[in-house]
């Protein structure tokens, strides 16, 4: 090999490295790292960048250097009337009923019903009158009290004497409570009733030995157990009542002030969950009026705010170099063909989160807001008036609006209208008194009032054995010598002794189907006040029983309102049943005998 050669080859490999390293097969570089050198971690904890230039490029890449021709809100002032009523309609009738939200919560006024006393509220009654009641009143007249107002307890369903208090067997906690306060306590609830009839205290002047001068006693006795009675329970007048037993549900309506002559209401003629809110209300139009409304009835408010940016959990930030929160994945949103709403609210969450802003207003309970107008004021000086959105959504589907009641009559106004209600935040809530399980049976072609709980003569209720009874009775086949019987017939099947049946029947001159209460041959009647209606017959509407059934409870609930009192009161709920059942009922059955 010459020399020339030998180095042409030379400098041909050396061309082959050069050109290998101008041309790195690294091309760009997806993670950065910081190698520490020292055993003090604080430095390389810090993630310290070198290079400001990338970050603007970045965030030129990113698009945070794009500038639009448009301001940002910075001030905000909400136009809007208040309107405060001040009287509930009760149930179809619209029966007035005056309110005020600072004594009392909303709930109450709708969902109290009157106590039914049983022994233990009458020992309670007692036991509070002898505490009341002077040293000398009530060693001289504890044995007047015991034989003038003796509890009567009975055994059987049968004595149909409402004096009488009925401890059954199977309550067990009741006949453990009857064998320690029989003939010890007097009748409280018959004091009670002579109290408010007032002829307790002509009783108590007519014994032997009672001394006149101690009317006057008596009197503050009478006045002091009355008055603590009325405050221990929140019930209503006799004619109060907003219960409707044909729907399972409360009816009642917000009397509103009038206006350009038309009476309006918020109505809640389908409320039953227990907790009012203002999706419960529609508004109706009750008619025309020739009263006038007050001068203090609409009332004119401006409040002004600094708009805040509205956040959620999960939402992506605007900015690039911010860490997000990791609880809303927007990756794995599953959407199928008709799945709008989550395309929606992915696209709400991804382009446009950070266009929205909320302004926290500012209302008093039992308040009628109807919003006039926004008017916004950006960065640049600029003002903008919004108008309410709402022209009735009933009629263009295309209008968007929330916080709106539903208007049962179309208006001849926009309005944007939004009630709150003086609602129960926390309240205490007792076991079942009652509870009623309504559930379809198909193969028998009726509904079923099963009473799971009824109450009892002690605290609370209790859970009812589901002891059979007999339809009818079986005929006894004869029996033959030589010719001895393989079957026998059965006029019907039995039933557990609380399943009530609701057949239905048709109304008169209409085709409406309704579910009318029917009882069993040989069956008690119904323990529960739920069921056992006095309305006679007792109609029940068949779209309130669907068919995943309906369950409704009657319980004792106690809560503390605004003004720091106590308030307890016994109300009901309706919630969703356990699915349809079949109760076995058959009739005209051919049975064989066992061994034959």
């Amino acid at each position: 090999m010459t020399k020339t050669k030998a180095h042409q080859l030379k400098a041909s490999a050396i061309d082959g490295v050069v050109q290998r390293y101008n041309t790195p097969f690294i091309s760009n570089r997806n993670k950065l790292e910081g190698v520490p050198r020292l055993e003090d971690f604080d430095r390389s904890l810090r993630a310290e960048i070198y290079d400001p230039l990338w970050m603007i490029c970045r965030q030129w890449q990113f698009g945070e250097f794009q500038g639009e021709d448009s301001g940002t809100a910075f001030q905000a002032q909400i136009f809007s009337e208040h309107r405060v009523p001040n009287q509930i309609l009760l149930g179809p009738e619209h029966k007035p009923l005056a309110y005020n939200a600072s004594i009392k919560p909303l709930e109450i006024a709708v969902e109290r019903e009157s106590v039914q006393i049983n022994l233990y509220g009458s020992v309670e009654i007692s036991r509070y009158l002898h505490r009341i009641m002077s040293k000398q009143i009530q060693d001289h007249n504890r044995i007047f009290l015991l034989s003038a107002y003796p509890i009567k307890i009975v055994t059987s369903l049968k004595d149909k004497n409402p004096d009488n208090y009925v401890v059954e067997e199977e309550d067990r906690e009741a006949s453990y409570f009857k064998v320690s306060v029989e003939k010890r306590m007097p009748d409280g609830a018959a004091i009670l009733s002579d109290m408010k009839n007032g002829t307790f205290i002509g009783k108590m002047l007519a014994q032997a030995g009672f001394s006149p001068a101690d009317k006057t006693k008596m009197e503050d006795v009478q006045k002091s157990l009355l008055a603590w009675y009325a405050k221990f329970y929140d019930q209503p007048a006799p004619n109060e009542k907003t219960w409707a037993p044909s729907n399972l549900d409360y009816n009642f309506s917000i009397e509103l002030p009038a206006e350009n002559g038309q009476k309006r209401a918020l109505c809640a003629d389908h409320y039953a969950s227990g907790h009012l809110d203002w999706y419960d209300f529609d508004e109706i139009n009750l008619g025309r009026t020739t009263d006038r409304p007050a001068a203090d009835s609409v009332q004119q408010v401006v409040q002004s705010f600094i708009p805040a940016p509205l956040r959620f959990s999960g939402m992506p930030h605007p900015r690039y170099w911010q860490m997000e929160e990791s609880r809303t994945d927007f990756g794995k949103i599953d959407a199928g063909p008709t799945g709008l709403l989550t395309v929606l609210l992915a696209e709400y969450g991804l382009t446009y989160s950070n266009d929205w802003f909320v302004l926290p207003y500012e209302m008093n309970i039992n308040t009628l807001c109807e919003t006039k107008g926004i008017l916004i004021r950006d960065n640049f000086g600029m003002y903008t008036f919004i108008e309410p959105t709402v022209d009735d959504p009933e009629t263009d589907w295309s209008q968007f609006a929330t916080f709106h009641h539903t208007e049962r009559e179309n208006l001849d106004q926009k309005r944007s209208r939004y009630y709150l209600p003086p609602a129960v935040g926390k309240l205490y809530e007792s076991d079942p008194l009652e509870k009623v399980n309504f559930m379809r049976d198909e193969m028998a072609n009726m509904v079923w009032a099963i009473e799971h709980i009824v109450p009892s003569q002690n605290i609370g209720g209790w859970t009812q054995q589901r002891n059979l009874y007999r339809l009818a009775q079986d005929f006894t086949p004869v029996e033959h010598p030589t010719d001895p019987p393989k079957i026998r017939y059965v006029l019907g099947s039995t039933v557990p002794e609380n399943w009530i049946p609701f057949i239905p029947v048709q109304i008169e001159k209409t085709a409406e189907i309704r579910l009318q209460r029917a009882k069993m041959p040989g069956a008690p009647a119904p323990r529960s006040r739920i069921v056992s209606e006095k309305s006679a017959p007792y109609l029940l509407e068949e779209s309130e029983v669907p068919r995943a059934g309906v369950i409704v409870e009657r319980t004792y609930q106690r809560t503390r309102w605004l003004n720091g009192k106590s308030y307890l009161w016994l109300g009901r709920r309706k919630m969703a049943g356990r699915g349809e059942g079949w109760s076995g009922l058959m009739f005209d059955q051919i049975i064989p005998i066992e061994g034959r």
